[in-house]
């Protein structure tokens, strides 16, 4: 029998425990209360009592929440409303990176939650993932789950190159075709915080790249795509997000070992869910679509 085939014994009820994990997941009462359908005191009200529930206390630093406390019970009761979740066709909750996500889920795939698609790293929303606080997760390749891993599966929807480019004023642009990446590594290169994304940090300051001040927690088009307008920094450009611009840029002609794109992460557990292949049907369909619109998008599947 598979594990999402067994009928779950609930300690709290299913909405007490919504309105916790998705103001953890989602930051604000009013993103709560948009995505549960309720009001921001019904939010605030009920997240208290399921604290008290569990033993655990719930504060807040930087405009993120955090848990402190014995989260043993929490965790399996987590795991419980996930069954309950993905056997009774409740919203599924998915979340997804900045560039990608509304290519992938708008409209929202049926009965599902969205995420607010800025977490500005690769290890929130696995660990909101591990935890049951969400469901499937569209990641950012090649910062995903390795292949042998036990607790996650991974199903690759695209890749695409990485290039760099500057806004068009910058000196790099009026350099031309005879640009080198020792020109670049002159000028500050956008750098998120270190360890957000392990591996494409490790490819980009590999090169002597990823050198300037790092952006927050959460991402924010002004510190990313916007960070290039000050003609010094240089930023990195993929078929999908370099439409993102507020202003013109210039694409440099000098290739880097990166290629990103587009997994879909989910709990092992739930890979032969009914919901999961209709799902990744969903997005696999709309992948095709956007290899169809972005040149150089390959499709992996």
């Amino acid at each position: 029998m598979n594990s999402y085939e067994i009928v779950p014994v609930v300690v709290v009820e299913v909405s007490h425990l919504d309105c916790l994990d998705c103001l953890l997941w989602l930051r604000t009462g009013d993103n709560v209360a948009r995505r549960l359908n309720c009001t921001q005191a019904t939010v605030s009200r009920t997240t208290k009592r399921t604290c008290s529930t569990f033993g655990i206390e719930l504060s807040k630093s930087n405009g993120e929440w955090s848990v402190s406390g014995n989260q043993l019970l929490l965790n399996l009761e987590r795991a419980v409303h996930q069954v309950h979740r993905w056997n009774t066709g409740l919203p599924l909750r998915i979340e997804a990176q900045h560039h990608s996500g509304p290519l992938y889920l708008d409209p929202p795939p049926d009965k599902c939650i969205l995420g607010n698609m800025d977490f500005a790293d690769y290890h929130t929303p696995i660990n909101l993932l591990r935890d049951g606080v969400i469901d499937v997760h569209i990641a950012c390749y090649p910062d995903v789950p390795p292949e042998e891993c036990s607790e996650f599966a991974c199903y690759h929807l695209t890749r695409y190159p990485v290039r760099l480019a500057v806004a068009t004023m910058h000196p790099l642009a009026r350099m031309g075709s005879v640009v080198t990446l020792d020109d670049v590594k002159k000028f500050p290169s956008l750098a998120m915080r270190d360890g957000a994304f392990p591996k494409i940090q490790s490819i980009l300051s590999g090169i002597g790249l990823w050198t300037a001040s790092s952006m927050s927690f959460r991402y924010d088009h002004s510190k990313w795509e916007g960070m290039a307008e000050d003609l010094a920094t240089v930023c990195y450009v993929s078929p999908i997000n370099s439409t993102m611009f507020d202003f013109p840029i210039t694409i440099l002609p000098i290739a880097i070992p990166l290629s990103a794109g587009e997994t879909v992460v989910v709990k092992r557990t739930y890979v032969d869910h009914p919901r999961f292949h209709s799902l990744l049907e969903t997005l696999k369909l709309r992948a095709h679509n956007i290899s169809k619109k972005y040149a150089d998008v390959k499709i992996m599947f």
